[in-house]
């Protein structure tokens, strides 16, 4: 006769191979004491080769000290957890898997259960579509373009027509000159402008403080247009070093820079600046603030698109740049502006890339 203890445990053990997702079960302690046949393919085990092995040696060293217990602790307290993880299999190739794992309780022993998914494939996905998104953003550019580069071209081709002509005075001549001079020029720095951002690689990304960050920021700008703050509101500097994120300070600091050069430039002549840096959870927020002329209700929803300023000798991409930036550090950018009274520009960004549960012991 067939014994019925046997017989559940071995459809168990089938259904749970047939499943189509890895599917590890490990004491809390870490020993594994069954893995699917979909999880021996994903983690590079031969059949069976999983035996006295822990579920440790899946994730990565860093993640075995603060990230999987965090996940045993939140399972037995909670009954679940769910999240993405970078882990390795037994030839320690590395790979995105998204994680769900469940709390069986029998008596006093309890058991875990992780259902495994790589995600890989989707993570490219992303990645491209981030891509995707990008040459749609220089497709919106390259359309502003034409009518941007028409103008300058019209007047260079007409006052080069012009100093053809005979007999020309010499006053004459020498306004029609510096004209061409200053349409050149006004094509050239379209031109740089629109070379920058075309060519925006993704950030290289490494632990820094907010002190050097507004250091370089400022450095980016003219010492003439710094002049034009009559005062400057800006946290001490200990404040700034005691805050930190996971960025790229160069790209950053041009981001920054940008929005304390529009800051700047709203004064008439003078303006006050106010930088304030908070964390707040996870994240960093900061603010550039302005007393200046302010931006009409109309114009507000426009300042981020390439190529639109309200300024004739501005070229209208430093925004666009401080947005694409922000975002390349999964950040956000917002602007709140009242005319005749003044602007604030508020960002911010994650303090670590990767979520509390990895970096802190719960």
């Amino acid at each position: 006769m067939t014994d019925p203890n046997s017989l559940d445990r071995d459809l168990l053990q089938a259904i749970l191979h047939s499943i189509p997702h890895g599917i590890v079960l490990f004491e809390p302690g870490g020993q594994i004491i069954f893995a699917n046949n979909f999880a021996e393919q994903l983690l590079e085990f031969g059949a069976g080769e999983w035996r006295d092995s822990s579920i440790s040696c899946m994730f990565l060293e860093d993640d075995c000290e603060i990230f999987l217990p965090n996940i045993v602790k939140l399972t037995r307290e909670k009954g679940r957890f769910e999240g993405e993880a970078l882990l390795r299999d037994k030839k320690n190739r590395e790979f995105f898997a998204y994680i769900t794992t469940f709390l069986y309780r029998s008596g006093a022993q309890d058991i875990l259960i992780a259902a495994i998914q790589d995600i890989g494939t989707l993570k490219t996905l992303q990645r491209e579509l981030m891509e995707t998104q990008r040459v749609r953003s220089m497709a919106k550019v390259v359309d502003q373009l034409a009518h941007h580069i028409r103008n300058p071209i019209a007047a260079i081709g007409g006052f080069a027509a012009r100093l053809l002509r005979k007999g020309l005075d010499e006053s004459d001549k020498q306004l029609y000159q510096e004209i061409i001079y200053q349409e050149v020029s006004r094509l050239d720095k379209l031109l740089r402008n629109l070379a920058d951002f075309t060519t925006l690689p993704f950030p290289a990304l490494a632990h820094d403080n907010f002190e050097q960050l507004l250091n370089r920021a400022l450095n980016m700008i003219p010492e003439p247009l710094k002049a034009a703050a009559s005062k400057w509101d800006t946290p001490p500097a200990e404040e700034l070093q005691s805050l930190s994120a996971f960025m790229d300070v160069d790209f950053m600091a041009r981001g920054l820079a940008n929005v304390i050069t529009n800051a700047l430039e709203s004064g008439d002549p003078t303006v006050e600046v106010t930088i304030q840096v908070t964390a707040i959870e996870d994240r960093i927020h900061f603010s550039v603030s302005d007393n200046g002329c302010g931006i009409k209700p109309d114009d507000l929803p426009l300042v981020f698109d390439p190529l639109f300023s309200t300024k004739n000798e501005h070229v209208g991409l430093g925004l666009t740049i401080s947005q694409r930036i922000i975002n390349d550090h999964d950040g956000t950018i917002k602007i709140e502006s009242t005319v005749g009274e003044g602007t604030t520009v508020t960002m911010e960004i994650p303090i670590e890339r990767r979520r509390s549960i990895r970096v802190r012991r719960l």
